[in-house]
């Protein structure tokens, strides 16, 4: 009987013990999370304050801009209509559009073809060809400038939407995503695919396309982000006022709408957040196909 006691009071001290480490290990767990989430809400915060005061900016008269407060005293819509009513923001906003869907259909054609060869096609050379389309990624795009607007010139696509899009049509970027994804399609499917007879496009389009559709959509977002607010480029090819993108507009109208004291940020903050507006939206559609898609490709960190 005393062993039998011995035996309960370890058994009792043990599990006290258990519990008690248990219970420092979920306080050490929860002090962890709480420090991690706090840091995550001041980077999130400190992220959106930017986004934030340009929206509440927008809202607010001249004679408010110059003071911090957070949220307009006296709200107005005037510089919105302004924005839309003095100069040819529309025209512009159309321009911005066609350019951005003319890069990104080319790019997922283009780099899907190419993508294509290079990771399902055996041929001389094959491996030294893609190292030089990535070495390209290394040579920075102030660099082709110059060229690009000597062969534009003697193309006579300058001031078109044409010159405005053909540096961008496909790209090394592009072409390295989707040879990563197109890596992960099985050669078995394809050469049973070729056993039934299906043609080499026939397989690109109804096998290779739909099982990278996730890639495509994650290439298809960044290249959009990319070619909306690309801004040098379409400022140097570009002459007429009407030919200007949206990113030139807004600093077009940002150094015309100038009074004795300065530049007008009212116009500036209504004309940006406009600007934001189908970015802000085709990533909050595309998310979740987009991190998918990067987990996809091996890009993930």
């Amino acid at each position: 009987m005393a062993l039998d006691g011995v035996k309960v009071k370890s058994d009792t001290m043990y599990q006290a013990g258990e519990r008690t480490a248990h219970s420092r290990r979920g306080a050490g767990r929860l002090i962890t999370t709480t420090i991690c989430y706090t840091f995550l809400i001041i980077l999130c915060l400190t992220t959106l304050f930017p986004f934030f005061w340009m929206i509440s900016s927008s809202f607010k008269p001249e004679t408010e801009i110059i003071f911090f407060k957070l949220l307009p005293i006296e709200p107005t819509l005037a510089n919105y209509v302004r924005v839309l009513t003095q100069y040819p923001f529309l025209r512009w906003y159309c321009n911005s559009i066609v350019v951005t869907v003319i890069t990104v259909l080319s790019n997922l054609l283009l780099g899907s073809m190419a993508a294509y060869a290079l990771a399902k096609f055996r041929f001389k050379g094959r491996d030294l060809f893609f190292l030089f389309i990535l070495s390209t990624l290394m040579v920075p795009s102030e660099m082709l400038i110059i060229p690009w607007y000597a062969g534009a010139s003697a193309l006579n696509i300058d001031n078109s939407y044409l010159g405005v899009v053909f540096p961008g049509l496909v790209g090394a970027f592009s072409v390295f995503l989707l040879r990563q994804a197109i890596l992960t399609v099985p050669n078995d499917l394809m050469d049973a695919a070729r056993v039934d007879g299906m043609s080499e496009f026939g397989i690109f389009f109804r096998i290779v396309i739909p099982l990278i559709s996730g890639s495509l959509i994650a290439l298809g977002l960044l290249m959009a982000l990319t070619t909306w607010n690309d801004y040098l480029w379409p400022l140097i090819i570009t002459r007429d006022v009407d030919m200007y993108t949206l990113q030139v507009g807004i600093t077009y109208a940002a150094q015309t709408d100038i009074d004795e004291y300065g530049a007008k940020w009212t116009i500036t903050m209504a004309s940006t957040t406009i600007a934001c507006v189908p970015m802000l939206l085709l990533i909050v559609a595309a998310q979740k196909h987009f991190v998918k898609g990067i987990a996809l490709t091996g890009l993930k960190g």
